[in-house]
């Protein structure tokens, strides 16, 4: 059976990051993350939709051994030349921006390549835009694109970048829904 919880975070001033804790202390088998920014009484907060499912009592078992149990279902490889060409931290943040645009590309009813490419994908991890005029310089991104998509890609990006400096990309939540 599937079920839902909600986690309202505060960001931390001090660190600049959103607490990982909630997520790290589910003992449940996280199956999706949905994440909604929004700003209250000015200060930044994540709220994450969780769909998880209790444990069967062997990955429970294998979770208390320390060895290594996915929380979520392995994702489908993206074109392997976009990703191949780059580093290792790079590709955990194109796949958590292609996580953000599939969970978005679903809830418009659309093919993600409709919204952008994982080649667009790649260029954004790659050049690190910082405002929608850089997003436009990427080759397919014009007004219309960045004026639908920037702020939300924008801000996942520097949630990304900012989340990075504190934890690892595995520690982050899976950026599959449409930022508020």
């Amino acid at each position: 059976m599937i079920k839902v919880r909600l986690f309202t975070l505060a960001i931390d001033p001090a660190s600049g990051s959103f607490p990982t804790e909630p997520l790290a202390e589910m003992e449940e088998e996280v199956l999706q993350v949905s994440e909604h920014f929004f700003v209250h009484m000015g200060m930044p907060h994540l709220l994450l939709v969780v769909h998880y499912r209790n444990r069967s009592s062997r990955d429970r078992y294998i979770r208390n051994e320390r060895r290594v149990v996915l929380d979520r279902p392995a994702r489908p490889t993206a074109d392997p030349g976009v990703r191949a060409d780059l580093a290792q931290p790079e590709q955990e943040v194109f796949d958590r921006l292609r996580a953000w645009r599939n969970g978005r590309a679903q809830s418009e009813g659309v093919p993600p390549y409709v919204l952008l490419t994982n080649r667009q994908l790649a260029e954004v991890v790659k050049r690190q835009p910082a405002t929608t005029r850089e997003l436009r310089e990427i080759d397919g991104i014009g007004e219309a694109k960045a004026g639908k998509l920037g702020k939300e890609l924008l801000g996942m990006l520097e949630l990304l970048q900012k989340s990075g400096k504190q934890q690892t990309c595995e520690e982050l939540p899976v950026a599959d829904g449409k930022v508020a």
